[in-house]
C-alpha cells in the first residue's frame, strides 16, 4: 500500500506541475489570439484555459485518491488531507476569480503551495523507499 501511496503522490505532484503549465498556455494563447488592436474575445481566452480546467479536475481526483490511499494505508493522512484541502480551496478560488479577478492572485499562490507540498511529499516517499530498500 505504501507503493500505491508513493505512486499516487508522484502522479499528483506531476499533475500540479502540468496544471501550472496549462495556465501559462492559457495566458499566452490569449496573447497569441489577440488581433493587431490588442483585443481578444472572451471565447478565445476561455478556450485557451480549457486544458487548465481539465487538468485541474484530474488534480482534484488524484488528491482525493491520495487521501483514500493514505487512510487505507494509515500513512501520511494529515499531509494527504492538507493537499486535498488545498485542492478544494483551489477550486473555490478559481470560481471566485471568475467573479472578482483579484481572487486569481490567491489562486496562483495556492497553486504554489500545492506544488510545494505535493512535490515534497512525493520526494520524501521516494527517499524513504530507497532507504528501506538499502537498509
Amino acid at each position: 500500500m505504501r507503493t500505491a501511496f508513493r505512486v499516487v503522490a508522484t502522479l499528483a505532484s506531476l499533475s500540479v506541475i502540468i496544471q501550472v503549465g496549462m495556465a501559462g498556455y492559457g495566458a499566452f494563447n490569449a496573447v497569441d489570439k489577440a488581433d493587431d488592436q490588442g483585443s481578444v474575445s472572451k471565447h478565445a481566452v476561455e478556450n485557451g484555459f480549457d486544458p487548465h480546467g481539465l487538468v485541474g479536475t484530474i488534480v482534484l481526483v488524484l488528491l482525493l485518491l491520495l487521501l483514500v490511499v493514505a487512510l487505507v494505508a494509515r500513512h501520511s493522512v494529515r499531509i494527504a488531507a492538507l493537499l486535498f484541502g488545498l485542492g478544494i480551496v483551489q477550486l473555490l478560488l478559481a470560481w471566485g476569480a471568475s467573479a472578482a479577478a483579484w481572487v486569481g492572485f490567491f489562486h496562483g499562490v495556492n497553486a504554489l503551495a500545492l506544488a510545494g507540498v505535493a512535490g515534497s511529499l512525493a520526494g520524501n516517499e521516494w527517499r524513504a523507499a530507497r532507504v528501506a530498500s538499502t537498509g
